[in-house]
């Protein structure tokens, strides 16, 4: 549920962009960061069970870095805004930025689709 809303965060950034709206991009970004924080966590959660039961999560490895590259994209596209909210401009760095960060949810989101194959105890 949390990379949805993460997800859902990034496609109101990129409208409120769309729209002219720089400084509720802005602010809908730094709301951003706790939300993919928590989502980097819940991520890195499964892989540590993963480990504790004794399984070698490869795919759950990479979702969880890629979940901490996302955490970065979104701060650094917030810090990168942040000067321009006063002209409520859009940095063209921003924007790329926002685009990594859709990238990286659609690499995440074509990991989760792999099939898992589990070893018989």
């Amino acid at each position: 549920m949390a990379v949805e809303l993460a997800a859902a965060l990034l496609l109101a950034t990129a409208v409120s962009d769309a729209l002219g709206f720089a400084s509720v991009s802005f602010y809908l970004l730094v709301a951003g960061v706790p939300l993919t924080a928590v989502t980097g966590l819940i991520c890195f959660g499964h892989v540590v069970d993963a480990v504790n039961e004794g399984r070698l999560e490869v795919l759950g490895r990479l979702q969880a870095f890629l979940s901490a590259v996302l955490v970065g994209c979104v701060v650094l596209g917030a810090a990168i805004r942040e000067p321009a909210v006063p002209a409520d401009r859009v940095p063209p760095e921003a924007t790329v930025a926002l685009g990594f960060g859709f990238a990286l949810l659609v690499l995440q989101a074509l990991i989760a689709l792999v099939p898992v194959r589990r070893q018989a105890s």
